[in-house]
Formats: C-alpha cells, structure tokens, sequence
C-alpha cells in the first residue's frame, strides 16, 4: 500500500513538473513573440509606404521590392545581433514560431517581387492572399502559444482576405490597410508594451 501511494506521488510529481516545463516554454514563446513586435509594427509601417509610394510616386512596380528588402534587412541585422549577445531562440516553441514567420516571410517576398515584377500587383487577389498569408503566420504561431490575443488577430487578416472577394475591386486596398492597422502595427504595439512589461519586471526582480 506503501509503495502503491508512493509511486503514485512521484507520478503525480512528474506529471506537475512536465506541466510548469509546458507552462514556461509557452510563456518564453509568447516573450519571443513580444520581442518581435517592434517587427510586426515596422512591418505594418512599411507596408503603408509601399502603398502610397505605389499610389503617390514614380516607379510604383519597385514599392513592394523595395519595401520588402528594406524590412528584410533590417530583420536580418537584428537577428545577427541577437546571435551575436546570445540571445537567440531559447526552447522548440521559440524556435518554432521564429520557423513559422522565416517560411511565411520568404512566401510573401517571393510572391510579391513575382507580382510586382510580372505588373500583377494592383488585382485585389494579391491583396487577398497577402492577407492570408499573414493570417496563416498568426494563426500557426497563436496554436503553438494557445495565445487567444494573437489568435484574434489571425481572424482579422483571414476575414480581410474573404472580405476583398466580395468588396468591390477599389476597396481592396482599403481592407488592406484597415487589416494592416489592427493586425500589425497595433497588435505590434500591444507586443511592445508586453515586452517593455516583461523587461521592467525582471529588472525589478534582479533589482
């Protein structure tokens, strides 16, 4: 009976452990998260570049590319730093949402230069799909973090991709940009104070 109870405790214990490793690794996925929301935010702010440099300025086909490369490198830079100071991605779920944006940033690079470049860009259903594949980066990330925030933001962009299939051809832009507000450049904020938060608080425990 002993031993029956005992190992029951142990069970019980190692099933509680494997609870707060799940626990932290989704809090440290949710913090990798946060840390790119000065991404997402710049990302939403070049995107509106690219649309009113296509809308407003010269050499419209070379808005998107242009725009593009610059978010990249940008990123790419950042990246290099943080290997650099050591701290890159820290647990599979980090390394799996940063795998998630990678894949959906090479699609979305590679889909808009061949759009822009084959003068594709203006029919709505770029606009449709770019919707889409921003949706499909949050939503996948928003699984692996069970973060409902951030699953709400993956209906934003979904329901902006539907939405330019039945919105008449001049209101696609327009979806575009309402979507961009909310699901980058203010969920990106939303990200930036979580993590200005999270920063503070560690100080003040080290403190």
């Amino acid at each position: 009976m002993t031993d029956f109870e005992t190992d029951s405790g142990a069970r019980r214990d190692d099933l509680v452990q494997r609870i707060e490793l799940m626990a932290t690794m989704i809090a440290e996925g949710r913090s990798t998260t946060t840390r790119f929301g000065w991404i997402l935010l710049m990302w939403g702010l070049l995107y509106y570049a690219a649309v009113a440099w296509e809308m407003f300025l010269p050499a419209a086909k070379f808005a998107w590319p242009v725009c593009i490369v610059l978010g990249i490198v940008t990123v790419r830079v950042w990246k290099l730093r943080q290997r650099r100071s050591g701290l890159g991605d820290r647990n599979p779920r980090s390394r799996s949402i940063s795998a998630v944006w990678a894949a959906m940033g090479i699609a979305i690079t590679l889909f808009m230069g061949s759009a822009a470049l084959s003068h594709h860009i203006a029919e709505p259903a770029v606009n449709a799909a770019v919707l889409f594949f921003l949706g499909v980066a949050h939503g996948a990330s928003a699984m692996i973090l069970r973060w409902r925030v951030q699953a709400a933001v993956a209906a934003v962009w979904w329901s902006g991709g539907v939405a330019v299939f039945f919105a008449p051809a001049s209101a696609s832009v327009v979806i575009f940009l309402i979507a961009t507000f909310f699901g980058m450049i203010l969920f990106g904020a939303y990200a930036m104070m979580l993590e200005r938060r999270r920063a503070s608080g560690l100080v003040e425990h080290h403190a």
